[in-house]
């Protein structure tokens, strides 16, 4: 009963200490402006993305009515003064001119981590003809943007939030040794450790849950709906309490060395560089140092030499076309140039192919890489598990990247046996064009299990600080 009112008392103080000192107003000024110009900043680059993919479709939906009214006009009879390779009742241009939107929507949660996206193109329209769209899939980005990210809630909690524990807890126990009080403390029948371990519970408590309101009513402001994604909302905030509670642990573990404020707080400011900017930007750099993407400038090279051998061998390359796909031999219809250039293609395709391949097989391997090496820090782990949660992560993208490769090839098989054929392209066709539905992935698996790692590091953390609380002097001697 004694222990239990003793605790309760140190719990009063401490809290009325925190409350003469603006502490908690500070806290609740700072988090609530950091947070909501991140949300703000998110919800525009989102609404930015939906515009643009919006904009896209408008222009597909304008361009197929004059589609069909040129189709119209052309089967009733009418002249159309429309040049000749704009005329939509040829398949090769309907295939090349009339392309739908493979666009890849932001996530609900999107504005939570800009993860990739500022980086991979957010839709695309591939086409039946002209350069691949593999050699559009990335977007010539801002590199200063590039250098210094964006400024969303992955951001603020990264980077930012252990910046405000630090210091919130770098004195919480120097301090009071300075002022004398610490003296006084162990006078009383309660370990300095337990005492320490109180005193940050309460700093904690109070942080995480002016943190948590403020995201869960940010998130809900800019229209998030919070029970439509309550698993994914409940990890992020989850990895959030997880992450900052590493950062109160690390700060008792500084304490305990009872060194002077000044000292905890630059072993705590050391400590933020080393594992918020030096061992993530040292993992990256080493995955990129590693396992090189091929140049874009290389592919494009490659493509044009492919090009120019094909063109003198157009004659033989039909053939062997038209001896690997029977189905569209024997037509007479057609243009024998359509012909040759969609037979090239084949071979085309083919010799880059390998160079494609090795950039897909170099972006899994530094990505795994990054996953094997993100327990290196509690900074990687919390990227990784945003841009997952997010939808912006690299896999998200690759998963997208395929999934347009392979509307691209129903896109053009559609085309190719009409235009073999030599059919005309009709007005009744326009509805049967093939369109693209993106189909979002939805493992959210290693944020599940990284929560879980970060709450395992914080219990090691403690063990430690068992160790360090049993060899370490505290209290001078008077």
């Amino acid at each position: 009963m004694k222990a239990s009112r003793r605790s309760n008392f140190l719990y009063r103080y401490e809290i009325i200490t925190l409350v003469r000192q603006r502490w908690i107003q500070f806290l609740v000024l700072i988090l609530l402006g950091l947070v909501l110009f991140a949300v703000v900043n998110g919800k525009q680059k989102v609404d930015q993305r939906l515009g643009d993919i919006q904009e896209a479709q408008q222009t597909v939906i304008e361009k197929d009515s004059l589609g069909v009214i040129l189709l119209d006009s052309i089967e009733a009879g009418f002249t159309v003064d429309v040049p000749r390779w704009y005329m939509p009742n040829q398949p090769h241009v309907v295939g090349y001119n009339y392309t739908r939107v493979a666009a890849m929507p932001p996530d609900n949660l999107a504005i939570i981590a800009t993860g990739q996206s500022d980086i991979f193109a957010h839709y695309v329209q591939p086409n039946l003809y002209g350069e691949s769209f593999e050699l559009n899939y990335t977007e010539l980005s801002n590199p200063v943007q590039l250098m210094f990210g964006s400024f969303d809630l992955s951001f603020v909690l990264i980077y930012l939030l252990p910046l405000i524990v630090i210091a919130f807890t770098y004195n919480i126990l120097s301090a009071e040794k300075e002022q004398g009080i610490l003296q006084v403390i162990a006078s009383h029948p309660v370990s300095l450790f337990q005492w320490l371990l109180q005193k940050s519970l309460i700093r904690y408590l109070l942080l995480t849950g002016i943190l948590v309101v403020l995201l869960v009513a940010s998130l809900s402001v800019a229209g998030i709906l919070l029970f439509s994604d309550f698993d994914r909302i409940m990890i992020f905030i989850l990895l959030t309490m997880g992450y900052t509670l590493f950062w109160f642990v690390l700060a008792c573990l500084v304490n305990l060395k009872g060194k002077s404020s000044a000292n905890n707080a630059v072993w705590l400011i050391s400590m933020w560089i080393l594992l918020v900017l030096l061992v993530p930007s040292s993992v990256n750099q080493m995955a990129n140092s590693l396992y090189p993407v091929p140049s874009r400038a290389r592919l494009i090279n490659e493509l044009r030499v492919v090009n120019a051998e094909a063109e003198k061998k157009a004659d033989e390359l039909l053939e062997n076309f038209l001896r690997d796909h029977p189905e569209l031999a024997g037509f007479e219809g057609g243009s024998r140039g359509w012909k040759e250039y969609f037979a090239t293609q084949d071979l085309i395709k083919n010799e880059i192919q390998p160079v494609l391949d090795e950039y897909e097989v170099k972006l899994e391997q530094q990505q795994a890489w990054v996953n094997r090496l993100r327990l290196a820090s509690p900074a990687l782990i919390l990227q990784n598990s945003f841009n997952e949660i997010s939808g912006t992560s690299t896999s998200h993208y690759e998963d997208y990247r395929q999934q347009i490769s392979d509307f691209s090839l129903t896109w053009r098989n559609y085309f190719l046996p009409r235009i073999f054929k030599g059919e005309a392209f009709t007005k009744a066709m326009m509805v049967e064009l093939p369109e693209f539905e993106y189909q979002p992935s939805t493992s959210y698996g290693q944020s599940a299990g990284n929560t879980s790692i970060l709450f395992i590091y914080c219990v090691v953390l403690l063990g430690f600080g068992v160790v360090i609380s049993r060899q370490s002097k505290i209290i001078p001697s008077s």
